[in-house]
C-alpha cells in the first residue's frame, strides 16, 4: 500500500488514521499537513479567479469574506409549493442514514428521478444554480444534487455528531441548501462560524498543532480528517461563536465547508426539507474543469452501483448498509407529521444574514 499512500498525498485523501503518511507525527512536525492545506487553498483561489464570471461580484466577496452566502427568494413561493407537492408524491428509491438521534433521508436527482419529479429535476439543473454551485465549489463541473430531509429526534440515541462544529476536510469544499420550507431555530438550522474559511495565521497554527497527534486524537471524525473545534478552539483561532442561519422557503445558502459548521440543535421530531448539493474534487488541480453532462451521469451511475454493492454485502452479513433503502412513503409520512408537530410552524420567520 505504500505507493498508494504516497500517491494519495496529491489527492483529496484526508484520513490521518487511514494513511500513515498523512497521519505521520514526524512528517506533520515538519509541516506536511500545513503544506497540503496551504497549497490546496492557493489552488482554490486560482480557480476562483478563473471562475469569477459565474457569480456577481457582491456575492463572490461575501462568500470569500464570510465563508457562506445567503440568497433570498432564489425560487418563488409558487415554485416551492410545486416542488414540495411533487416530492411528497414521489414513490421511488429513498436512501436513509442515521447518525446519533438524527436521520438523513435523500433522493438522488439523476435521470431516474427526473422521470418521477420533472419540476424538481429542472430546478436542480437550472443554469443559474449550476453557475453559483460551480463558483462556490471552485470547479466548473456539475454538482451532485439530492432532495434531502433532516429528521431530528428520529430515535433514542446519543447526540448527533454533525451538531459539533467541524471542518469537512483540509481544503475548500462546497455544500449548498435550497430550502423548501421555512427553517426556524427549532428546526436545527445550518450553523456556521462566520469567517472561519479564511486561512489566517491563527488557523494555520491550530491546524499544525492538531496534525501532530491527529492519528491518535480519540475522536474518530477528527482522525478521519474532519477536525472538530470546540469553543476554546474557536477562541484560539480568533473566531466568533457559531450562529444558525434561519431562512424562508426559497432561500439558497452556499457554504465553504472547510469553514467550521454543523447542524443546529433542534426540537425533537423537527425536520427540514431541501435540495442539497455538494462538490469535492482534487484540491491541488489548477484546471477549472468543464460542465460536461455525461461526466455527471457517470458519477450518478457509479453511486447507484456502489449503493447496490453495499446493500448486497450488508444483506450477506444479515444487517443493512449505512445508506439503506427505505420506502418513499416513510419519508413523506414522517415529513408531514413533523410539519404539523413543529412548535414554530405557524410563527413568522425572518431570514437573516450573519
Amino acid at each position: 500500500m505504500w505507493p498508494v499512500w504516497l500517491f494519495a498525498l496529491g489527492t483529496q485523501a484526508k484520513s490521518f488514521k487511514g494513511n500513515p503518511f498523512i497521519g505521520s507525527r514526524l512528517l506533520n512536525l515538519l509541516g506536511l499537513h500545513v503544506l497540503r492545506v496551504s497549497l490546496s487553498h492557493a489552488s482554490a483561489w486560482f480557480r476562483w479567479l478563473l471562475l469569477a464570471p459565474l457569480m456577481p461580484k457582491s456575492l463572490r466577496r461575501a462568500y470569500r469574506r464570510d465563508g457562506f452566502v445567503l440568497i433570498e427568494n432564489f425560487i418563488d413561493a409558487d415554485t416551492v409549493s410545486s416542488l414540495v407537492n411533487e416530492i411528497t408524491g414521489f414513490n421511488g428509491g429513498v436512501r436513509e442514514m442515521t447518525q446519533g438521534d438524527t436521520a438523513t433521508q435523500r433522493i438522488l436527482l439523476d435521470k431516474g428521478a427526473a422521470a418521477h419529479m420533472p419540476r424538481t429535476y429542472n430546478a436542480a439543473t437550472n443554469s443559474l444554480l449550476r453557475r453559483y454551485l460551480a463558483y462556490a465549489g471552485s470547479k466548473w463541473s456539475h454538482s451532485i444534487l439530492y432532495v434531502q430531509r433532516i429528521h431530528n429526534g428520529f430515535r433514542p440515541s446519543h447526540a448527533d455528531p454533525q451538531k459539533n462544529m467541524h471542518s469537512d476536510t483540509f481544503h475548500p469544499t462546497m455544500k449548498a441548501w435550497l430550502f423548501l420550507e421555512d427553517v426556524t431555530e427549532d428546526k436545527g438550522p445550518f450553523t456556521y462560524v462566520t469567517g472561519s474559511s479564511r486561512l489566517t495565521r491563527k488557523r494555520l497554527k491550530w491546524e499544525y498543532k492538531r496534525s501532530i497527534n491527529a492519528a491518535k486524537m480519540q475522536d474518530k471524525y477528527s482522525e478521519k480528517g474532519s477536525l472538530r473545534a470546540d469553543t476554546e478552539a474557536l477562541k484560539e483561532m480568533g473566531l466568533p461563536a457559531p450562529k444558525g442561519i434561519t431562512a424562508k422557503a426559497g432561500t439558497l445558502v452556499l457554504a465553504n465547508t472547510n469553514g467550521f459548521h454543523g447542524r443546529g440543535q433542534a426540537a425533537e421530531g423537527a425536520s427540514r426539507l431541501e435540495l442539497w448539493a455538494y462538490s469535492r474534487h482534487n484540491p491541488f488541480s489548477l484546471l477549472p474543469g468543464l460542465p460536461l453532462d455525461f461526466v455527471l451521469h457517470i458519477k450518478h451511475w457509479a453511486m447507484q452501483w456502489n449503493w447496490r454493492r453495499l446493500d448486497q454485502r450488508a444483506e450477506r452479513r444479515g444487517n443493512q448498509a449505512s445508506w439503506h433503502l427505505i420506502p418513499a412513503g416513510k419519508m413523506v409520512a414522517s415529513y408531514r407529521s413533523s410539519a404539523h408537530k413543529s412548535p414554530q410552524a405557524d410563527k413568522k420567520n425572518t431570514s437573516r444574514s450573519l
